[in-house]
């Protein structure tokens, strides 16, 4: 009975382990919870949000809420920021570098349900005005709004790619 416990206790030691690495590594993300009242709050800001300290902060608190009308809040709010404010994408950057799951967000955000001038100009800024030491996350943000223009049936050639 002892050595099976012993066993036992050795693979739940590894588990735990490896969840942690994994959690390091950004791979397991964290579930947070949705209230209604959460939901309520999130529904309120989430289309509101002029800047990426905010939406950060909201993410963080309500990102469990993302769904349905908070969905498309957020969205408007990351592709308002990518077409309007570009010059704020140095702001972004640590944050996307020290929280993967922020940057997952933000780019699942740059999707179809924006408008095809919005995502343009998205495109164009990440082709054309990329901020120091943002190339990675330009192409990446280049490739959202590709894929959401094309998923309007809009398409590219590859010479117009960076």
């Amino acid at each position: 009975m002892g050595d099976n416990e012993m066993i036992l206790g050795g693979k739940q030691i590894a588990a735990m382990f490896i969840l942690v690495i994994l959690s390091q590594t950004g791979m397991v993300s964290q579930t947070i919870s949705c209230s209604h009242a959460d939901a309520e709050k999130a529904d309120y800001e989430a289309s509101r949000l002029q800047a990426w300290d905010k939406l950060y902060h909201s993410y963080l608190h309500y990102s469990g809420c993302d769904d349905g009308s908070i969905w498309e809040g957020y969205s408007d709010s990351v592709v308002r920021l990518l077409a309007y404010h570009w010059n704020t994408l140095p702001q972004a950057i640590p944050l996307f570098a020290s929280d993967a799951g922020f940057h997952r967000f933000a780019l699942k955000h740059i999707d179809s349900t924006t408008k095809d001038e919005y995502l343009r100009m998205i495109r164009a800024n990440a082709i054309h005005s990329c901020p120091t030491g943002g190339n990675e996350y330009c192409v990446q943000i280049r490739k959202a709004a590709e894929n959401a223009l094309r998923e309007n049936g809009i398409e590219f050639s590859s010479k117009s790619k960076k």
